[in-house]
């Protein structure tokens, strides 16, 4: 149907579509709903709002990425008048009335590993889009992610239908989904805190991760002063990885770190996950073959800075992700490590046949700039360097992933 900046929607809504419904929506309140009549599957909404400026919905129909729902046209109401508001009908992308949190809810058996990257890859791309806009999502949850037939759906922060952020729900004393840093100026009851959104948006989007890897709702993670709950965290990324390869249990990890300087980004996430995504384009089972990712130990809350001038053995052109202690052996108990979790990253670390992949001491730095399939690749190294050194480190089986039905 074309670019909304484009399509003379007034043509298409006299000749193309069809009036649908009328319903009361959970998020958006008494909409009207039209069907696309070459393809039934293809719906848009209207709903009548009083705007005193029509610049905010301008601004929203520059936004174009397929995880959104498109600001197609606004008109004028020529029936109703103001003194201080005109009256008007808006008209949107239909998102559907199923959210992740209706679907997990009805859901009896734990969803696909496969699924679940599928959510991952489009939820960074979409963000990483709206970051290099200089926007941020700010409500990211279970009830804001529309999954469709092809694309999942993001229904950002938007004036228009009330639908207001993580942040500002709080302040009205409603439980939500927060970063530490924004729990910190929530105590302080400050309007407006001064956080890196971005951040706090990775953070949101590792919780809702990890409600879809437990089926918990994501209120199991915070008490009814809005503070975190770690040890449910905590516990909760334990059966993550136990039931799902480690590079998923590792990155949502990743994502819950406390410290927002040593968070990542959506702009960050992205060029790491962006190898992934090709081989899962692929049809590869990336996940399956992933060994780099640490046991989780209590100390989460302890953050420390990144050792600027560690030295570590690096070949060109590899690099592979793993976890956030200093040392350690996957499957292995050391009962005299007692050193505490080391939010860091280093980048282009790979394990020449000398050194035992078991014997993991870097985290994996997103600035890189490898070519696709490196991560891939670099996996199978150290898959074959493990069996080089097998005789001299303590057996590691990679973890069953029992194939899950969809249901």
């Amino acid at each position: 149907m074309g670019n909304s900046m484009v399509v003379d929607w007034h043509e298409q809504l006299q000749h193309q579509f069809i009036k649908d419904q009328c319903i009361e929506h959970d998020l958006l309140g008494p909409i009207e709903i039209y069907t696309y009549i070459p393809d039934d599957q293809v719906k848009i909404f209207s709903k009548t709002l009083q705007l005193s400026d029509q610049q905010y919905f301008i601004e929203k129909t520059k936004l174009n990425h397929p995880n959104l729902l498109r600001a197609l046209f606004i008109e004028k109401c020529s029936n109703f008048c103001s003194r201080d508001q005109d009256r008007f009908r808006v008209y949107y992308d239909y998102p559907g009335n199923q959210t992740l949190e209706t679907i997990m809810k009805n859901k009896q058996k734990a969803f696909l590993e496969s699924v679940i990257w599928s959510i991952i890859f489009q939820v960074v791309d979409c963000a990483e889009y709206l970051q290099q806009q200089f926007k941020s999502i700010d409500n990211i949850s279970l009830n804001t992610l529309y999954p469709q037939e092809k694309y999942l759906k993001i229904f950002e922060v938007n004036h228009l239908f009330n639908i207001i952020s993580s942040y500002d729900q709080a302040l009205l004393n409603s439980i939500s989904i927060l970063s530490p840093e924004q729990i910190d100026e929530l105590e302080r009851n400050v309007r407006f805190p001064q956080i890196n959104h971005f951040k706090s948006d990775v953070y949101a989007f590792g919780i809702v991760l990890l409600c879809l890897t437990t089926k918990t709702d994501y209120k199991s993670f915070y008490n009814q002063l809005n503070q975190l709950n770690k040890n449910n965290i905590f516990q909760s990324l334990q059966s993550t990885r136990s039931n799902y390869s480690e590079l998923l249990s590792g990155l949502i990890q990743k994502m819950l770190v406390d410290d927002p300087e040593q968070r990542q980004s959506w702009i960050d996430l992205k060029l790491f996950l962006e190898p992934y995504k090709i081989l899962q384009e692929k049809d590869q089972p990336f996940y399956l073959n992933i060994k780099l990712c640490p046991t989780i130990t209590p100390q989460v809350a302890v953050v420390q800075s990144p050792q600027k001038h560690q030295i570590v053995q690096q070949i060109p052109n590899q690099s592979s992700i793993i976890s956030q202690t200093a040392q350690w052996s996957p499957n292995v108990i050391n009962h005299n490590q007692n050193q505490q979790i080391q939010q860091s990253y280093q980048s282009n670390v790979i394990y020449a046949s000398e050194v035992s992949p078991q014997r993991l001491i870097q985290s994996y730095n997103f600035q890189t700039t490898q070519s696709p399939l490196i991560n891939y690749q670099a996996n199978q190294l150290v898959q074959q360097s493990s069996e080089a050194n097998h005789l001299n480190e303590p057996d590691y089986v990679q973890p069953s992933l029992p194939l899950r039905q969809q249901e």
